[in-house]
């Protein structure tokens, strides 16, 4: 691997709010469109970086509308490629897709509590682990991005697997991942180099402190 010149600003984004996140439905590899607060987040997070950061060299997207919708914008305002990769995409969450959360701790507890809150090793039914899915996330960032020579790069995602990847930057495991939730449109910013991945950053949001809370 070519040995990079600087650390790499990355900057990982959660995608804007959708119906189904207003909703409190269970999205995972299911989509729904961007609500007309997303739209605000969306103009809002592009603001933000764009006084933070001269200009972005690539933006890399979830294969989801949601994602994409902010991958476009990140990538028309700064006018680099965008580049779609389904290893960024969210955590299959199975047969829970399109299942409210309430619905879900309702009808089956053990399992909504284990996913969301304590057991990051378990698989939902037809689904995949958090921590298959963090690492896939990583796997990715480590792999495919730390061979490029991009100054700032940025990865439109998702909530849960942000989770997950995070809670092994900070502390080598997802055991503790429900500590590093992020609102929609939020993003946290790492410095890359071939051989590390350091979290700077995570759960920056005050560029939403504005919006209305409705």
């Amino acid at each position: 691997m070519k040995h990079r010149a600087q650390p790499m600003n990355l900057l990982l984004i959660r995608h804007a709010e959708t119906t189904w996140n207003r909703g409190g439905f269970i999205q995972g590899r299911q989509d729904s469109a961007v609500t007309a607060r997303g739209v605000h987040e969306t103009t809002a997070l592009i603001t933000a970086l764009a006084h933070e950061f001269p200009s972005v060299d690539m933006v890399y997207t979830s294969p989801a509308g949601r994602a994409r919708h902010m991958g476009n914008a990140i990538a028309s305002h700064f006018r680099c490629p965008l580049s779609v990769e389904p290893l960024v995409q969210e955590q299959a969450f199975g047969d829970y897709e399109g299942l409210s959360r309430v619905q879900l701790q309702r009808d089956d507890p053990t399992s909504a509590e284990a996913l969301f809150s304590m057991d990051a090793a378990f698989t939902p039914p037809g689904g995949e682990s958090l921590a298959c899915a963090a690492q896939r996330l990583l796997s990715f960032i480590h792999h495919n991005l730390a061979a490029t020579q991009n100054t700032t790069c940025c990865v439109v995602t998702h909530g849960h697997i942000l989770q997950g990847a995070l809670a092994i930057l900070k502390e080598g495991t997802p055991d503790n991942f429900p500590r590093y939730a992020q609102p929609n449109a939020s993003y946290a910013r790492l410095t890359l180099t071939a051989d590390r991945c350091d979290v700077i950053q995570w759960g920056i949001a005050t560029h939403l402190r504005h919006l209305s809370q409705t």
